[in-house]
């Protein structure tokens, strides 16, 4: 009997073990002149790697930042109305305001990173970059929050849907490189 219940504790612990999770913050993002929306431009439209450069400037929310404005930039395709024309790839930089409280606490939560046998469904999703803007127009590049399977959790994106969009602008696209 004492042989049976230590094997099922056996197995039992080597099954809690394949849906261990560990939670991990990036680096701050780094301070940077002004929102670039077109810095990731290569990967949110060609799907290019996002080159390294940006790459290390983004990362979570430093603990002292305070904004007072949160720039989302969407990658969209337009579609022409002369149907012989190729759509044509853009960004959307859309600028919110409102109580930001809700945003800074989804972004302040860690990533989740998963054993390698968690399991994951097959699904795209895009994320856009998101920018948040202090009092002296410096800004940061932050990245949200990802699940276990790469996904980024809810919380961010219902935040955006609770603010106020204040302007919207369609940025010209320099083509692929």
């Amino acid at each position: 009997m004492l042989v049976g219940l230590a094997l099922l504790a056996v197995v039992a612990a080597g099954f809690a073990g394949c849906n261990a999770l560990t939670h991990f913050t990036p680096a701050p993002a780094a301070l940077q002149d002004k929102v670039d929306c077109l810095a990731n431009a290569d990967w949110l439209l060609h799907g290019e790697p996002t080159p390294a450069a940006v790459a290390g400037l983004m990362g979570s929310l430093p603990h002292d930042f305070v904004p007072v404005d949160v720039v989302e930039c969407r990658q969209y395709f337009a579609i022409p109305t002369n149907t012989t024309t190729p759509t044509v790839p853009a960004i959307v930089e859309t600028h919110f305001s409102g109580d930001f409280a809700p945003l800074l606490a989804a972004l302040a939560l860690p990533s989740d990173s998963g054993e390698e046998n968690v399991n994951c469904t097959a699904q795209l999703e895009i994320t856009p970059d998101l920018w948040l803007v202090n009092s002296d127009g410096k800004a940061v590049h932050v990245l949200w929050p990802k699940d276990a399977c790469g996904f980024s959790k809810p919380g961010v994106a219902a935040a955006l849907d609770n603010l106020t969009i204040s302007s919207s602008t369609t940025l010209k696209v320099p083509a692929a490189q």
